[in-house]
């Protein structure tokens, strides 16, 4: 499932300006990542290595893997992802625009799925049951 979406302003990289996006739902890959990119090992007062997430920095890298295409208005297309400079650079309403519309895919995707299981007639208690055990 992706959506196209157009920002008022958009993404300005290099000499050109990408209003037009395409997001979609990320895949298990790219949950990992963006959770692996949001990492940092620490140290501990005892010296003892911890890792540390960042949910700002996770919930950046996910939004940024989230499109995978941007277009100019002449039609002009850039594979996404975009880079996390690119994202910062954003206004801060465009960047919230960006989050409501992700966050709207989302929801749409997990209503999607709820709706599948139920018509498959398989309940959440049934997942990851092993079949030949029952």
């Amino acid at each position: 499932m992706s959506y196209v979406h157009t920002l008022k302003t958009g993404f300005r990289i290099g000499e050109k300006t990408y209003p037009i996006i395409e997001i979609s739902a990320l895949t298990a890959g790219d949950a990992i990542d963006a959770t692996q990119a949001g990492e940092v090992v620490r140290f501990a007062p005892d010296g003892s290595p911890v890792i540390v997430e960042s949910p700002v920095i996770v919930s950046a890298e996910r939004y940024r893997r989230q499109i995978k295409r941007l277009s100019t208005e002449n039609g002009e297309e850039l594979q996404g992802p975009v880079q996390l400079k690119d994202l910062r650079a954003l206004s801060e309403a465009e960047y919230r625009e960006l989050i409501a519309t992700c966050d709207a895919i989302d929801e749409l995707l997990l209503q999607k799925e709820a709706g599948d299981r139920k018509a498959g007639g398989r309940d959440e208690a049934e997942a990851g049951s092993n079949p030949d055990r029952a």
